[in-house]
C-alpha cells in the first residue's frame, strides 16, 4: 500500500486539528471538602401520598433545640408546613398529646397513646417510621462529636395499654 503525498497531509491536518479544539490543560484544581455527615438542622420524616416516609429539612432549628425526643415529637404533631402539605405529606401522629419519651444514652423509649395503632399494617408502620427516624436522625445530629450514626440511635416504640414493644432503627423503615 502506497502513502501519497495528499493523504499524508490530511492526516496531519486531522491531527492538528483535533490536538488544538482549544482546550489547555490545567493543573488540578481544588474543589473545596467533599460533603460528608449529616445536614445541619433538623430533619422530620413525614408520611407521602405514594405512603412512603419522606424526609424534610428543617435547617433553622438548631441542634440544640432537639437533644429532647419531647421537642421532636412536638414537631411532628405540628404537621408539615403548608408548602409540605401542598406537595402532599402528611403526619400520622394523632393530636391527643400522650406521646411520651424517655432516653438512656444511645436508646429512645417512645410512648404512643392508646389506639394510636389502630390503622392499617401500612399506617402503623409509617406511624412508628416518622417517630423513629425524625427522633433519631434528631439524636445523631445533637451528638457533639459526630460519631453517632442514625442508626446507631435505638427507638423502642410501646403502646401505652396492650400491645408489644418493639425496637428499630431508622433503615428498618427506609427499605
Amino acid at each position: 500500500m502506497k502513502h501519497t503525498p495528499v493523504g499524508a497531509a490530511l492526516t496531519t491536518l486531522a491531527v492538528v486539528l483535533l490536538a488544538g479544539c482549544g482546550v489547555r490543560p490545567t493543573g488540578v484544581l481544588d474543589g473545596g471538602e467533599s460533603a460528608g455527615g449529616l445536614t445541619k438542622g433538623l430533619r422530620l420524616y413525614f408520611v407521602s401520598q405514594a405512603g412512603r416516609l419522606e424526609g424534610v429539612a428543617r435547617p433553622g432549628v438548631p441542634a440544640s433545640r432537639v437533644t429532647d425526643p419531647k421537642a421532636v415529637i412536638k414537631y411532628l404533631l405540628a404537621g408539615p408546613v403548608a408548602s409540605e402539605r401542598d406537595a402532599g405529606l402528611t403526619t400520622l401522629l394523632g393530636d391527643d398529646g400522650s406521646y411520651d419519651a424517655t432516653v438512656d444514652g444511645d436508646r429512645v423509649t417512645v410512648h404512643i397513646p392508646q389506639g394510636a395503632l389502630l390503622g392499617s399494617p401500612v399506617e402503623n408502620r409509617n406511624l412508628k417510621g416518622q417517630l423513629v427516624c425524625s427522633i433519631a436522625r434528631a439524636r445523631a445530629m445533637a451528638d457533639g462529636n459526630g460519631t453517632t450514626r442514625t442508626d446507631d440511635v435505638r427507638v423502642t416504640i410501646r403502646p401505652r395499654a396492650d400491645g408489644r414493644p418493639g425496637t428499630y432503627v431508622c433503615s428498618d423503615f427506609l427499605k
